[in-house]
């Protein structure tokens, strides 16, 4: 009896392990990262890699809140996907009020700084209608907000049509380098990368702002309680100055 009694107990436990281990996977914070924004995102054979899962892997450690990462095809899925609870964070998010339907903003974690990126050399404009009159294009990646005046100008009428969306950075620069596109909006981070990892040296960054803010994550409403909001936002306040040397060394490297 005893025997049979311990061959029962070795076959249960077979099945409760991969159990507990599936519920403890559910229960895990899942982390959107868009598969193609390099070098700030990037999901791929190999897993997440980049400047913000960097970050982000700092930030959910420190905080003591399990998590792994979902891969998203753009940018443009991350609220659906986060509606649907595909996803509990979105990383890189600018604030905007309409957002705060979708989740809870973290305190802000890095400065984001979009700026246009061309072919031809730089001049001194004072708004960005100085070259759409001279019927130039922009491309810019599908559901990501560039700012106020960027989306009353795509609300426009008049200059909806010369803002091309694009789902990946891949295609925005290679649509820009065949002339395709007469700007790109980025990062100056992705500006960098653009310059010394893609090689593409003739491309130019204008210093007109078009936006700079905060970026922060975005927290689901129905995923976070408000322990676990806490000790991500004192993780990133802790952790603040490993965040910055994270980001210098994707501007020097």
């Amino acid at each position: 009896m005893t025997v049979v009694k311990l061959i029962l107990c070795c076959y249960l436990l077979c099945f409760i392990t991969p159990v507990h281990s599936a519920i403890m996977s559910e229960q895990c914070k899942k982390i959107g990262i868009v598969a193609s924004w390099p070098p700030l995102t990037v999901f791929d054979a190999q897993g997440a890699t980049g400047l913000d899962v960097e970050i982000v892997q700092r930030i959910f450690e420190r905080a003591k809140v399990c998590y792994q990462f979902v891969r998203l095809p753009s940018s443009a899925r991350t609220f659906e996907e986060m509606q649907k609870g595909t996803i509990d964070v979105a990383t890189m998010t600018s604030y905007t009020k309409s957002r705060e339907m979708f989740g809870t903003f973290s305190v802000s974690y890095r400065e984001e700084k979009m700026r246009l990126i061309s072919m031809k050399k730089p001049t001194n404009i004072e708004k960005l209608t100085s070259i759409l009159d001279q019927d130039h294009t922009i491309g810019l990646s599908i559901g990501s907000y560039y700012g106020e005046e960027i989306r009353q100008l795509m609300s426009d009428p008049t200059f909806a049509e010369q803002f091309i969306g694009l789902a990946s950075a891949n295609s925005r620069i290679a649509l820009l380098m065949k002339g395709r596109v007469d700007f790109i909006v980025d990062d100056l981070i992705s500006a960098h990368y653009y310059k010394t990892k893609l090689g593409h040296v003739s491309l130019k960054v204008w210093p007109y702002v078009v936006h700079d803010n905060p970026v922060h994550l975005l927290l689901s409403h129905t995923a976070f309680t408000h322990t676990e909001i806490s000790a991500i936002n004192l993780a990133i306040k802790g952790l603040q100055n490993d965040i910055d040397a994270i980001v210098m060394s994707y501007l020097i490297n």
